[in-house]
């Protein structure tokens, strides 16, 4: 950027161009305006003085033209040929031929030229030689007006511009010598004038610019006068001033600054402090998740075995104290296994770790389930179970049904353990966010204790309930909520709580699904279908009635609702069908008066369909016309009692035979394993290839080409992880089932991770496994399963059903546990390794829990180094006392 004048030049600087430039404008132009005027003068002198002479010449020479007297004119031209500045004199004739000149130098004349013209630093001045002629009479009347001319000659002189030029010079010279004066002049008087205005002000500037730079001392101590003396003063002042104010400044900032580097220095401790906490705190949390995951497999095997060992203990002749024990093992054990589910999915949700599914299921199932899991617990309290929803098929959606389960499981749960008389129900209502997703409002609804307004907050954080006593009266982890709660805002969804305490709580689950179009149901209607049969409820609870009647108008609306058995007898028909309910909980009266109406309404022949609390049953002989069914009633179901059209789901399961062939290469290095798991694939009509190593599974696989492959984790020579990575290398879309017995979820990453597409846990859930294998290979999504790698499975393999006796896993069992003692004694801690891995899987596979503990610790004490041989015999040793053990339970 250019700089401008105002800081190029100072004030002393400034003074002087504000004089001098006037004066020097005014001097050049006055002395321009005189010097141009001499100039034109010398040069008007010049022309007229050369006229002047050519009129001279010409008036002189008029009789020698006219005689041609060349003498006479040489003699006329010498008196201004003697001038300086006259170059030559010629004379011309009449016509403008040269007859005499002066000098001799090239010469430019030109005919009809004007008078006066410069050529070549000459002038040249022209001037004709007329004939004046002679008066011949005296009187002057006889003269004739008009005198007559005529033209003998011409004189032209030359003169040079030497003269005129010097004048030029001396004019000029002399100009420039009187402006320089004027302006030597001026700048001395300027310089005298503007110091005693310049030094005041630079003195203060001075002063200022020490200020300014920080020498707050610094004073003004010249004196001046007039304003300039006011100025200094105003300006020792405000440097008073400003050194006081910067003085209190630096203090109040170097207190200041003490108390930052202080506050500093305490910060980057708690910083220092934070970071080891911070260290700590992941390194307890990753502690924490492998505790978790490693206590999860710890104690879920013990409890499996109490639950195990306390089944056997029921089945052996014991008496009622006994049973009651027995009971109450059951009951504390399922109550810590649920703790230990809600504990391990909050670890989850906390770490993100939970992944949602998206698959085909319908949401009046997954309740139904739900209530069907809670009746017994209900029932025995007394407690009405009770469902409004719409029609099944606008219940068919898209999402995880395992996570929506433990979402509803929670909240009916819940709902049960605090309602101790009346009814919990479950409300279904759908309204339509746009054209691709709708809004499902679930709410259940309980005539429980409620809760206070003050506590309602606190039951959604962790380990936290709305009263103390809660934990000792009810049981529960208190993460419950909190789980359902992250679940739902997991799906887009929010849960909402409002209760009153004494007057029950209702909980609103808002989640929005995609419904779905591909759950190809088929509706079959009952041969004997009679749409003009009356069917009539009898139901004491008005909300169970109401339920069933929006149930029952999806088929049908000839239906009549009674209120009691008196009313229902009144209503006896040839076509009419009857719903009786017992109540939950009833008195003996009750029952009395329920199984004779039974018995009188079947009598008539009419179709009679009771519904049961969980604990009730009716005779072992009951005509065929009187159908039990368990409350709540399943819509399905119910219509199929009554014979009116319900919905099947059409599996793809139910004719094997249409379904084409699956070749499965099985890698699972247990021969008893194999066995159990080929027979279970073989039943379903799938083609099993066995391979007891990593190695062999490979050599199958590109042998046989399978479908699929089954492949256990641990397996000698190359395990699962390698076999699986060289197999998916060659065949990069052929789905791979893994079987493990370990929950851990960093090896479920690192299988996932190796090309796995799927985890299964064993114990092997047989309709699990062959759904699975379908899904993979078929790509029926009406077959893909809804459990996770972590869900609880409902049913395990019965090995009785495939042919495997348990004198051959007890035999097979001994002799592992013989190998295992001879490694020992060999000190071979590989072989004695290889050898328990087939005892984890076999354990695992046939639901052995007390081996599947033994085991475990075999396996951890080999994985510490150095091995404690001593810890490994009494492992060992604890290992065979098992195995006896349960060979005599079993005998």
């Amino acid at each position: 950027m250019p700089t401008s004048i105002n800081t190029r030049f100072g004030i002393r600087q400034r003074l002087l161009l504000l004089t001098l430039f006037p004066l020097l404008f005014i001097s050049l132009v006055l002395g321009a305006y005189f010097t141009m005027t001499r100039l034109q003068d010398a040069e008007n002198i010049l022309v007229e003085r050369g006229q002047l002479l050519a009129r001279l010449v010409a008036s002189s020479s008029e009789f020698a033209l006219m005689t041609g007297n060349n003498e006479l004119l040489k003699s006329i031209s010498k008196g201004p040929f003697q001038e300086k500045d006259v170059a030559d004199v010629l004379f011309l004739n009449g016509e403008y031929q040269l007859i005499q000149r002066s000098a001799q130098f090239p010469i430019s004349l030109k005919v009809a030229a004007p008078s006066a013209y410069i050529h070549d630093q000459y002038w040249y001045f022209t001037q004709p030689v007329s004939t004046t002629g002679i008066p011949f009479l005296d009187n002057p009347e006889f003269q004739e007006t008009e005198s007559i001319s005529d033209t003998v000659g011409w004189v032209i002189v030359i003169m040079s511009e030497s003269r005129k030029e010097k004048q030029e010079q001396q004019i000029l010279l002399a100009s420039i010598s009187l402006l320089l004066l004027a302006f030597v002049s001026s700048a001395v008087l300027a310089l005298r004038f503007g110091k005693r205005i310049s030094q005041p002000i630079l003195g203060l500037t001075q002063v200022m610019e020490r200020i300014q730079t920080g020498s707050l001392d610094t004073r003004v101590t010249n004196t001046y006068t007039g304003e300039f003396n006011l100025l200094a003063q105003g300006l020792n002042g405000l440097a008073d001033t400003i050194q006081k104010l910067v003085t209190n400044q630096e203090n109040r900032i170097n207190l200041a600054t003490r108390k930052l580097q202080a506050t500093l220095h305490h910060l980057e401790q708690q910083n220092t402090a934070l970071a080891k906490a911070s260290k700590r705190a992941d390194e307890a949390n990753k502690a924490k998740d492998e505790f978790l995951a490693r206590m999860s497999h710890e104690l879920r095997t013990p409890l499996t075995s109490v639950v195990g060992f306390a089944k056997l203990m029921k089945q052996s002749p014991c008496s009622p104290e006994q049973l009651e024990h027995i009971r109450i093992i059951n009951q504390t054990s399922l109550m810590l296994l649920s703790i230990i589910d809600d504990i391990l999915d909050f670890s989850k949700l906390q770490q993100d770790a939970i992944t949602l599914e998206l698959i085909d299921f319908n949401l009046e199932e997954i309740i139904y389930d739900v209530l069907e899991m809670q009746a017994p617990k209900a029932h025995e309290k007394g407690l009405e179970l009770i469902t409004h929803m719409q029609p099944r098929q606008d219940l068919d959606v898209i999402g995880d049904p395992t996570r929506l389960r433990q979402i509803i499981s929670n909240l009916i749960a819940n709902a049960v353990k605090f309602t101790q008389s009346g009814t919990v129900e479950v409300h279904v209502d759908i309204s339509p966010i746009n054209n691709q997703q709708s809004l499902y409002t679930l709410k259940v609804i309980d005539t429980g204790i409620g809760i206070p307004q003050e506590h309602l907050e606190q039951l959604f954080q962790a380990f936290m309930q709305a009263d103390t006593s809660i934990t000792r009266r009810f049981g529960g982890s208190g993460l419950g909520l909190v789980i359902s709660k992250k679940l739902t805002e997991l799906m887009g969804g929010r849960l909402e709580m409002i209760s009153e305490e004494g007057e029950g709580t209702t909980v609103s689950l808002y989640l929005p699904f995609k419904p779905s179009e591909n759950r190809p149901l088929i509706k079959v209607k009952p041969p004997t279908y009679n749409n003009e049969q009356n069917i009539v409820i009898c139901e004491g609870n008005v909300s169970q009635r109401r339920s069933l009647i929006e149930i029952l108008f999806r088929q049908t609306e000839r239906v009549i609702n009674v209120r009691s058995i008196d009313e229902c007898l009144q209503h006896l028909a040839p076509h009419n069908t009857f719903m009786v309910g017992l109540p939950a909980k009833a008195t003996s009266e009750e029952e009395r008066i329920f199984h004779a109406s039974l018995s009188l309404l079947s009598s008539q022949g009419n179709l009679v369909v009771a519904m049961l609390p969980s604990d009730c049953q009716l005779p072992i002989e009951h005509p065929t016309n009187l159908i039990p069914i368990s409350k709540p009633a399943r819509p399905d179901a119910l219509f199929k009692a009554l014979d009116l059209p319900y919905y099947l789901l059409q599996t793809g399961q139910e004719n094997n035979e249409n379904l084409l062939p699956i070749s499965v290469v099985l890698a699972e290095d247990n021969e008893f394993n194999r066995l159990l798991i080929s027979k279970i694939l073989e039943k379903s009509g799938i083609n099993v290839f066995p391979a007891a190593t990593g190695v062999e599974a490979i050599e199958q696989t590109q042998a046989q080409q399978p479908d699929l492959v089954i492949m256990d984790v641990h397996m000698p020579v190359m395990d699962g992880l390698e076999a699986t990575s060289q197999i998916k290398q060659k065949y990069p879309d052929l789905p791979v089932i893994a079987l493990t017995a370990n929950i851990i979820a960093h090896e479920h990453h690192a299988l996932i991770s190796a090309g796995i597409s799927k985890v299964l846990l064993k114990p092997v859930n047989d309709d699990e496994l062959i759904s699975t294998i379908r899904y993979l290979t078929v790509g029926n999504t009406t077959n893909s399963i809804s459990q996770s790698p972590h869900s609880k499975q409902e049913k395990v393999t019965n090995i009785e059903d495939y042919d495997v006796s348990t004198s051959q896993i007890e035999e097979e069992l001994g002799r592992l546990c013989q190998q295992i003692h001879d490694s020992f004694t060999a000190r071979n801690t590989q072989i004695i390794g290889e050898v328990n891995h087939q005892l984890i899987g076999l354990a695992g596979l046939y639901e052995l829990p007390e081996i599947e503990c033994c085991a475990s610790e075999i396996h951890n004490i080999l994985h510490t180094a150095p091995v404690n041989w001593k810890e490994l015999w009494y492992a060992i040793w604890q290992l065979k006392r098992v195995l006896k053990s349960v060979d005599n339970t079993d005998g």
